[in-house]
């Protein structure tokens, strides 16, 4: 008896390490977006500022932002009340089918994940089955804060 459930608990572990794996290894372009933020509450609404967290003047700012190494950008222009990020909207730039394709993409999905967001709080990671534009997103995220914290 003792055998079967050792069999039983190895087989079911196995199950479980290749399950992980395999959506691990997923790269579905219809997959979730996703985004991180400095709080555990990424979806609750701002509740003001953090002690240690910059002041940034309110108004609308745009920035290019750099990813990858055949130099993509794609830009992005946000308003700012009270650090927190009201409006944004993303230009892609890419010229090739393919990365115009992810950039689009990119651009419908971001404002769900931003808009109502502490712009301190804002660093995408995934989106919209992109991995590479969400740098450029980021990149133009830090020189935004940069110019609006002047």
């Amino acid at each position: 008896m003792a055998h079967l459930n050792r069999r039983i608990l190895t087989a079911a572990m196995t199950v479980a390490s290749v399950t992980a794996v395999l959506a691990g290894c997923s790269s579905s372009d219809d997959a979730a977006p996703t985004s991180t933020t400095s709080t555990s509450e990424s979806a609750a609404a701002p509740t003001g500022k953090s002690a240690g967290e910059r002041s940034y003047a309110d108004g609308d700012y745009s920035a290019d932002g750099e990813y990858g190494t055949q130099d993509s950008s794609i830009g992005v222009s946000l308003t700012l009340d009270d650090g927190v990020i009201t409006d944004v909207d993303v230009d892609p730039h890419a010229t090739d089918e393919t990365s115009l394709d992810y950039q689009e993409r990119f651009a419908a999905a971001v404002p769900e994940l931003v808009e109502g967001k502490r712009i301190d709080e804002v660093r995408l990671e995934r989106v919209a089955g992109s991995s590479g534009t969400p740098d450029g997103f980021n990149d133009a995220l830090t020189k935004i804060r940069d110019e609006a914290s002047r």
